[in-house]
């Protein structure tokens, strides 16, 4: 259950290692299916499978799985059952339906189609540093990740947290790092980057499997360009796309990590969750203050 994405927060309160409190406050938002009308709904689900408590401990640190269920409704079956119903009632009463007509007719549609709808079920992993104060969201876009902290707050209650912050800016660090070629001693470039120009919205450069100490990724620095996103390996542990956001997608943990399990055969899903979660949890734990360090350091609030 590695995690493919790294979008962090700093908790501003400790939060206790203490799995049989967080298990409480999340059953108040436990998941449970849509309800025939229910379009969709989400809630926490056992991260090690039915049966087993809401939050999973290990390492130090709380994992949480929040689950999606959506209900699909195709836009061409509800535009055909629309179109038959509003036929029906223009043949039966010799007059043209108009649009405030057609959207309650088409309302009433979507409520009949919705209890034989199909469901789609998407789950986002997260967990709770307790030893270093962070929420780390394993989740693919920014909408994604937030749906995931506003569920959270839900169930727990008041639980303060915010985007890290650093001293200096991570565009303007990671440009540096093009322009002269000099990076942080456990860093390595990988061969994609994104460069934008601030001065002028939707003026991008994308380049991938290229060298980017070559002359025209200088031309475009030289350019006014600045560095959005970057290809980066860390330590020779970890690698990913880092962005100024100090998101870190398409997250790989390298074989020097996942070779530290040795010889275990775990006997189950749920011994090889947990094995693979303590692993991640601590190789992360060493990443995150170092990224901060990267730019500066974390900005004290």
């Amino acid at each position: 259950m590695w995690f493919r994405n790294l979008i962090p927060y700093r908790l501003r309160e400790p939060v206790a290692y203490d799995p049989e409190s967080a298990d409480s406050r999340l059953a108040t938002l436990a998941f449970t299916p849509c309800g025939a009308l229910e379009p969709s709904r989400s809630g926490f689900v056992p991260p090690l499978g039915p049966g087993a408590p809401l939050v999973h401990a290990a390492a130090g640190s709380l994992l949480l799985c929040l689950q999606e269920e959506t209900k699909l409704l195709p836009a061409a079956v509800i535009r055909e059952a629309l179109d038959e119903r509003i036929s029906a009632v223009e043949a039966a009463e010799h007059r043209k339906v108009r649009k405030r007509e057609r959207d309650r007719i088409r309302d009433e549609v979507v409520t009949d189609l919705m209890p034989r709808a199909f469901s789609r079920h998407k789950r986002t992993w997260g967990y709770i540093d307790t030893e270093a104060g962070y929420l780390v969201v394993d989740a693919g876009s920014d909408k994604q990740a937030e749906h995931f902290v506003e569920q959270l707050r839900e169930a727990w209650g008041d639980l303060p947290l915010a985007p890290p912050e650093t001293e200096e800016g991570p565009g303007t660090i990671m440009t540096r790092w093009l322009a002269q070629q000099q990076l942080p001693g456990d860093l390595e470039l990988g061969e994609e980057a994104v460069l934008e120009d601030p001065n002028a919205e939707g003026c991008e450069v994308r380049v991938k499997r290229q060298d980017l100490s070559a002359g025209e990724i200088r031309a475009h620095i030289d350019a006014g360009k600045r560095v959005r996103r970057l290809a980066i390996t860390y330590d020779e542990r970890i690698s990913g796309v880092l962005d100024t956001d100090l998101h870190l997608r398409r997250l790989k943990f390298h074989d020097v990590v996942r070779d530290q399990a040795g010889d275990r055969d775990p006997e189950s899903e749920a011994e090889q969750i947990d094995a693979d979660f303590s692993l991640m949890a601590l190789e992360l734990r060493a990443l995150l203050p170092r990224m901060l360090e990267w730019f500066g350091g974390e900005r004290q609030r």
